[in-house]
């Protein structure tokens, strides 16, 4: 039956100016809403289930992973989603963002690789991105990571850690396309063997402009940008590099001035026997040097 048969039914052009919430994006992207990956989409949240979803590029930068992952989260999010609801290199927020907001919300880490000692796979931050990410599937929130690819992801987090891998694809001028091919995740546990289904090709919306969008690209500015004192971000191994050198460089002084202080004031120790000594351990010849002020 038409919808001129039955005036209850309204047609998709009267639903564009109707008050539909979160779900007017359905009314608005068809293309999305007609997708195989939205109907899995649905389907884990009525079946009370999680979906987390990887966001590459086919080029290292530039081809929109950031707004497919917002694209992505605002066309998913039943509460209508907001720049809060991402965190930008940041495991911890994520984490905590995912234990505050409610079933059937989206949440965006973006810039994984920031958020993960890319020199230390079993860091901290790995760990507890991996735990989060890969074994929290309890609370029906569609998780949405950023990454450099899909290989980065199994190395860090293993490659069953998610359901659907979307590749943002580019132009032959490598611009954004507004197109992403998308790929299925399965794992057969009793064969052991992983499998890769390429379901469709997918579009999303034009984001610019988009108050929420705009707000987090603010924030990835802000945190990210190099300024004349050199990089905003510290990596936790940068971190860790820089208070490893901190902790020598305040070793080697206290060992510099002991020997300085044995040097002048034990006649009985030559600098040969300075330096035998086990705290010390130094040729006779660097001994002399530091001694003499000559470091």
């Amino acid at each position: 039956m038409s919808s001129a048969e039955n005036p209850d039914i309204e047609s998709v052009d009267a639903w564009q100016d109707a008050d539909l919430g979160p779900v007017k994006a359905w009314i608005q992207f068809p293309g999305f809403r007609d997708s195989k990956f939205f109907a899995e989409c649905l389907n884990r949240l009525v079946t009370g289930r999680d979906i987390n979803v990887i966001v590459t590029a086919s080029s290292e930068t530039g081809v929109g992973k950031t707004t497919l992952a917002v694209a992505l989260a605002m066309l998913l999010d039943q509460h209508g989603w907001t720049a809060e609801k991402a965190a930008v290199a940041n495991a911890e927020e994520y984490d905590r963002l995912y234990d505050e907001v409610g079933p059937g919300s989206a949440l965006i880490l973006d810039e994984a690789e920031k958020a993960m000692d890319s020199r230390r796979g079993m860091s901290s931050s790995s760990v507890e991105l991996s735990q989060t990410f890969a074994t929290k599937r309890y609370r029906q929130v569609f998780s949405i990571l950023t990454a450099p690819s899909k290989s980065w992801i199994d190395n860090r987090l293993g490659s069953d850690a998610a359901d659907y891998w979307i590749q943002a694809q580019e132009t032959e001028r490598g611009r954004i396309k507004g197109e992403a091919i998308c790929y299925r995740l399965r794992t057969n546990e009793h064969y052991e063997q992983e499998y890769v289904d390429r379901t469709e090709t997918i579009t999303w919306p034009n984001l610019d402009g988009l108050p929420e969008f705009e707000r987090l690209d603010e924030r990835k500015v802000a945190l990210l940008e190099h300024d004349g004192d050199g990089s905003k971000y510290v990596t936790q191994s940068e971190m860790e590099d820089r208070v490893e050198e901190a902790e020598d460089n305040a070793r080697t002084e206290e060992r510099n001035k002991i020997i300085r202080c044995l040097d002048d004031e034990v006649d009985a120790l030559s600098q040969e026997d300075i330096g035998n000594l086990s705290a010390i351990d130094l040729s006779s010849s660097r001994v002399g040097q530091i001694a003499n002020g000559d470091t």
